[in-house]
């Protein structure tokens, strides 16, 4: 099992509203107890012989009970070349309505592993099609490091990563844990953003689940990269099959047929993912907006200079959300571009926001490369952003790039843009996501999901909204997640405001 087959659903189909006026990691109680008394009896299974199912197995894929998707995975041993391999594979389709329009995407990957316990990733191949174009990536590795070639539009970029990324007990990690009863960790190689990141599969516990008039026994296992806030679930039976799998309340894959599977209900995203507040909401600058909240986890209260959480009683989380504008709005506040400090996750390009593509480069000296402060070049950039994007929900693009090449998109695009080309001035950037307030013609006051962008400069973190053209995004904007983090799709659905007030 590969950890994005949850998060590929939500991520792919996070929409953003329409352009307005201008848990501490859960540890295995007895699992490893139990293990070693267990490995004085017999040697303990490893990936090669912990049991699995022989054929594809195949889910529906649900989002807040509705059917947007499916995904088939297999685990095979085989003979290669005359070598003995394992062979991970997973195919996922996903299709839902996105401001009246349909989106669909598909996503396939094979990772081709040494066939013993610790073995090395070998190759590894993957393809994206539908909304947001075509591209693949193919890739080899030895011990000294692996080297990735990705393919899109008849050109290619080749990128070198770490030595051993993942290994085989990553192609199988749930089912290795849930069988020893303990906890599976090690690097593994996110291939949609050619990152290395630690994945951690937990066994919980056992459980007793009901179907069909029988009762079944099954392991309990947590998959999460480390530094998540919200792990996938899964129930695995004793002979290996993968019985459910959740992520948060919101997303759900549940096994069935392949023609079942296959029949998709219609989803209307906008309908399915908002969140209703009790009265309409400004966007004025400075401003306060205090919210009452209901299933918030503790997990995703961090608060910063902007947003602060309390406890309100029962299940209610009070979120503050301050809009003011920033310190650095004075030039002689503003970090000069000459003295900026960040890490390089936030200055670094990636294979989504490119900012060493030399279109990227080239419009961004040309828009903001005179202006000497950073905040300054931000807005410059931002205003161009919001100004050059045609506003159309469904016109996925994956990288900056081609956001620029198509000049179109919805706030994933305006986003990864901005982002491309603050970073190509070496301005510190990372994205955002959370929820914005909209009012649509159905009359009903909302928070959409929606994404947008922060920039640093005078010690602090400043929020842009490129898509609806606000130098400093408006106190309706209440942040979840940065940068890589993108377990905030667990909370689709789950969200509920009880109680709004705004303060001057």
């Amino acid at each position: 099992m590969k950890k994005p087959i949850l998060l590929v659903v939500a991520a792919a189909l996070a929409g953003c509203p329409e352009a307005i006026p201008a848990t501490p990691r859960m540890r295995p109680p007895q699992g490893a107890l139990a293990s070693s008394r267990l490995s004085s009896e017999k040697p303990p299974l490893d990936v090669l012989t912990v049991p699995r199912p022989a054929e594809p197995e195949w889910f529906g894929l649900y989002l807040v009970g509705k059917k947007a998707g499916w995904t088939k995975v297999q685990v095979t041993r085989e003979r290669r070349g005359g070598r003995d391999v394992l062979v991970a594979r997973s195919d996922t389709a996903l299709s839902a309505t996105v401001g009246g329009k349909s989106v669909q995407r598909v996503q396939r990957e094979e990772r081709v592993y040494e066939a013993k316990a610790g073995g090395r990733l070998l190759t590894f191949h993957a393809e994206w099609s539908g909304d947001g174009g075509s591209r693949s990536l193919d890739g080899s590795c030895q011990p000294s490091g692996c080297r990735a070639v990705l393919s899109q539009d008849g050109t290619e970029q080749v990128k070198d990563l770490p030595a051993d990324p993942e290994t085989a007990d990553q192609a199988d990690g749930v089912r290795l844990a849930a069988a020893r009863r303990t906890t599976i960790r090690g690097p593994q190689l996110d291939l949609d953003k050619l990152r290395i990141r630690t994945v951690e599969d937990v066994f919980l516990r056992r459980e007793k689940i009901a179907g069909a008039g029988v009762e079944t026994e099954v392991s309990v296992v947590q998959e999460s990269e480390v530094g998540d806030r919200l792990a996938t679930e899964y129930k695995l039976a004793d002979d290996g099959r993968v019985v459910e799998i959740k992520l948060g309340d919101a997303i759900v894959a549940k096994p069935e047929g392949e023609a079942t599977a296959k029949r998709l209900d219609k989803v209307d995203l906008f309908a399915l993912s908002r969140v209703p507040v009790p009265r309409e909401l400004s966007h004025a600058v400075p401003l306060t907006i205090v919210y009452r909240v209901e299933g918030l986890p503790r997990t995703f209260q961090k608060g910063d200079g902007r947003q602060s959480f309390a406890a309100g009683g029962g299940a209610v989380t009070v979120v503050t959300v301050r809009a003011r504008v920033p310190a650095a709005a004075d030039p002689g506040r503003d970090t000069p571009r000459s003295r900026v400090q960040a890490s390089p996750e936030d200055l670094e390009p990636t294979p989504q926001i490119d900012s060493d593509d030399p279109e990227i480069r080239a419009l961004a000296k040309e828009v903001a490369g005179d202006v000497p402060g950073t905040y300054a070049a931000a807005l410059k950039l931002s205003e161009h952003v919001y100004r050059r994007l045609e506003k159309a929900y469904g016109a996925s693009q994956d990288r900056a790039s081609d956001v620029l090449r198509t000049g179109k998109g919805d706030c994933t695009e305006h986003s990864v843009l901005l982002l491309a080309l603050a970073r190509a001035l070496g301005i510190p950037a990372r994205g955002v996501h959370g929820l914005v307030y909209a009012r649509y013609d159905d009359g009903v006051p909302a928070l959409y999901w929606h994404a947008w962008v922060e920039v640093k400069s005078a010690g602090e973190w400043i929020p842009l909204d490129p898509t609806f053209g606000q130098p400093v995004a408006d106190a309706t904007h209440v942040a979840l997640g940065t940068g890589a983090q993108v377990d905030t799709v667990g909370l689709l659905g789950a969200l509920r405001v009880v109680g709004v007030d705004v303060k001057p």
